[in-house]
C-alpha cells in the first residue's frame, strides 16, 4: 500500500499567503489509517531538524487545574481518581469508531465556510464566506483530501477558495474520528481526565498525545509549495457515556520541527448523529469545525458548518479543479 499525500495544492502562491489543509489518508504502515494536514505559507520549510515541544506540559501529564485554565470546555470536569476505567473506555470507543469506518460509505453534504484574518488581539480584520457541496468518497484503504472534495452545483471540483486572497483554507475533517479506531489507538498515549458535560450529554473526558515516530495521523505543513513538514498534536476527547461515540474533539500543537514560527494550531470538531436509511445506528459526523492558527505573528480562523448529509450513489470521475 503506497503512501498518500493529502490535502495539498500546487498553486502559484504569493509570499505571505497561507492555506491549511487538514486531511485523513489511510496508507503506509500496515492497515493503519493515515491522517495528514497541510499548511501553506511564504517561507521555505524542511523535514530535517529535531522536534521541539510547543507546550511545557502535555494534556496527559499537566495538573488538572492547569488543563482547565488552558481548555475552558473542561470547566465542568469532575477529575478521575485513577486510571482504572481507561482501558474499557478505549476499548468501547475504538469499537464505535470501527463501526463508523465500516458504515460510512460515500456521502455528500452542504458546507458553509467562513474564513477570517484576525488582528493581534483576535478581532476580525477581514472576512469571506462561501458555500459548496462537500463530497466524501470512501476509498477503502485511504481517505481525506484524496476522498473529500468541494464541488459546485454542476458537480465540478472547486479549487481552494480564499488562498489567492491570503486566507486560511481547511478541509478533510469528515472522517477525523477514525484516528481513534482500534487499529490506531496505539499511536497515541491517553489519560482519563474524568467526567464532564458537553452539549447536554454526560461524557468521559480523555486527554491524548501522539507518539513521535509512531503516529500516522499527522498534521503536515508545507510552505508555499515547499517540502512537507509533519507536526505532532495533542488533544481532548469528549466521549458519550452511553454510546462511546466521540461527540467533541479538540486538538492543539504538541511539538513541531525547528525552522517555522507556528505558535498555535487549534482545531475543535463538534460531531452529531446523522440518521441514514441503510444503517441502523446514526453516523457521528462533523456539524462544525473551528480552526485557529497563529504563524509568524499572523492569526487566522476558519469555521466550517455541515448540514444535510446524505448518501452519494452516483459513480463519477473527479477531474481537475475548476
Amino acid at each position: 500500500m503506497g503512501r498518500t499525500r493529502q490535502g495539498y495544492y500546487e498553486n502559484p502562491w504569493r509570499p505571505g499567503n497561507i492555506g491549511v489543509e487538514f486531511a485523513e489518508a489511510r496508507a503506509a504502515r500496515g492497515n493503519s489509517p493515515r491522517h495528514k494536514s497541510k499548511t501553506e505559507d511564504g517561507a521555505r520549510a524542511t523535514n530535517e531538524g529535531p522536534w521541539h515541544a510547543a507546550n511545557a506540559g502535555t494534556y496527559i501529564d499537566a495538573p488538572v487545574a492547569q488543563l482547565v485554565e488552558r481548555v475552558p470546555e473542561l470547566k465542568t470536569l469532575q477529575p478521575a481518581p485513577d486510571q482504572q476505567e481507561l482501558p474499557l473506555i478505549l476499548q468501547k470507543m475504538g469499537q464505535s469508531e470501527d463501526g463508523f469506518a465500516r458504515d460510512v460509505g460515500d456521502l455528500i453534504a452542504h458546507e458553509y465556510v467562513t474564513e477570517e484574518k484576525l488582528t493581534g488581539k483576535g478581532d476580525i480584520a477581514a472576512k469571506s464566506n462561501f458555500q459548496d457541496n462537500y463530497l466524501i468518497l470512501y476509498h477503502g484503504n485511504e481517505w481525506g483530501a484524496n476522498a473529500e472534495y468541494r464541488m459546485d452545483d454542476k458537480g465540478h471540483r472547486l479549487r481552494p477558495i480564499g488562498l489567492e486572497s491570503g486566507y486560511l483554507v481547511t478541509s478533510g475533517y469528515a472522517l477525523s474520528s477514525i484516528g481513534f479506531s482500534t487499529a490506531v489507538q496505539s499511536q497515541s498515549k491517553f489519560r482519563y481526565l474524568g467526567e464532564g458535560e458537553m452539549d447536554s450529554r454526560e461524557t468521559f473526558v480523555l486527554g491524548f498525545v501522539q507518539k513521535p515516530g509512531e503516529s500516522t495521523f499527522l498534521t503536515t505543513m508545507s510552505l508555499n509549495g515547499s517540502a512537507a513538514m509533519d507536526v505532532l498534536t495533542q488533544g481532548i476527547l469528549w466521549v458519550d457515556k452511553n454510546s462511546f461515540q466521540i461527540i467533541r474533539m479538540r486538538t492543539d500543537l504538541l511539538a513541531q520541527r525547528n525552522g517555522i514560527r507556528l505558535d498555535q494550531l487549534t482545531t475543535v470538531v463538534t460531531f452529531f448523529g446523522v440518521h441514514l436509511q441503510d444503517i441502523a445506528k446514526p453516523l457521528w459526523l462533523p456539524s462544525d469545525v473551528d480552526v485557529y492558527l497563529t504563524i509568524d505573528n499572523r492569526k487566522f480562523r476558519t469555521v466550517q458548518h455541515y448540514t444535510n448529509y446524505r448518501r452519494y450513489r452516483v459513480s463519477v470521475k473527479i477531474g481537475a479543479p475548476q
